[in-house]
């Protein structure tokens, strides 16, 4: 996979789009694509949001990818909302390396330096992906609706979560506890729920990739999978998806003694 660069200002031109043939940018009604940002507007309000909450569109191929922005212009960026695709973010201390995923409905700050840190990063698409913009011009557009601005901010604090939720799976003693957690979360968000449990399609997410997530060895990862397949609680599909037949037993528990002391 080749690195690219992505611009804030204007999306690659790839594919055959008219509009980014002639050098235009490409807009994106981002209502009609993440329909839960508008969740709090009522009807009539709703249509008047949609027709003004259009972003720039960028498309990232598969590969490592760095974010070309102007310093001034994140002043009033809201971010990438992730409409489609896969992408993670790694970070190393030295030796030692973490990484995380973002996916449909995620919004990125690639940009944001946290104080005192000097972890360096590095951005990889592992899935053809979608961004809208959320720029200036999108801010000065949705500034009539601040549901769209509380939504947004949701997004922000359900990140948080997650990364709550990574740190929390680490605590688990076996690494078959941590990989069957985490494919579990990835399922809730990313898949689809069936007659025989969730599956979860997660395009070049290597071992490697799944070890550095839940805070172990490659190896003992796909010595986890392996086992969890033979116990019938994570099946292999041919198109390349997980099927994982029940809640892992940590999570069960939780909500067997939540009935228990439900009045």
């Amino acid at each position: 996979m080749e690195a690219s660069k992505v611009s804030a200002r204007a999306p690659r031109e790839r594919g055959k789009s008219p509009a980014r043939a002639r050098g235009e940018i490409e807009m994106v009604r981002v209502l009609d694509e993440d329909p839960e940002l508008g969740f709090y507007l009522p009807g009539p309000q709703l249509k008047l949001a949609s027709a003004a909450a259009i972003a720039p569109l960028l498309r990232i191929e598969p590969g490592t990818t760095s974010f070309v922005i102007d310093e001034p212009m994140t002043h009033a960026h809201l971010g990438f909302l992730v409409l489609e695709g896969l992408i993670v973010r790694h970070v190393f201390f030295g030796e030692l390396g973490a990484s995380e995923l973002y996916g449909s409905g995620d919004l990125l700050h690639p940009w944001l330096r946290r104080a005192h840190s000097t972890a360096p990063v590095r951005w990889e698409v592992l899935a053809p992906t979608r961004l809208a913009a959320l720029d200036e011009g999108f801010a000065d557009r949705i500034h009539a609706w601040p549901e769209l601005a509380a939504g947004l901010i949701e997004r922000a604090a359900e990140r948080a979560d997650f990364q709550a939720l990574q740190a929390a799976l680490r605590q688990a003693k076996r690494v078959e506890d941590r990989v069957q957690l985490a494919l579990w979360h990835f399922a809730a968000r990313w898949g689809e729920t069936g007659p025989e449990g969730r599956t979860v399609r997660l395009p070049n997410v290597t071992g490697e990739l799944l070890a550095r997530f839940v805070g172990a060895r490659r190896q003992t990862v796909s010595t986890a999978l392996g086992r969890l397949a033979d116990r019938g609680e994570l099946r292999r599909n041919p198109d390349g998806g997980l099927t994982l037949a029940h809640a892992p037993a940590q999570l069960e528990r939780i909500e067997a003694g939540r009935r228990v002391h439900r009045p």
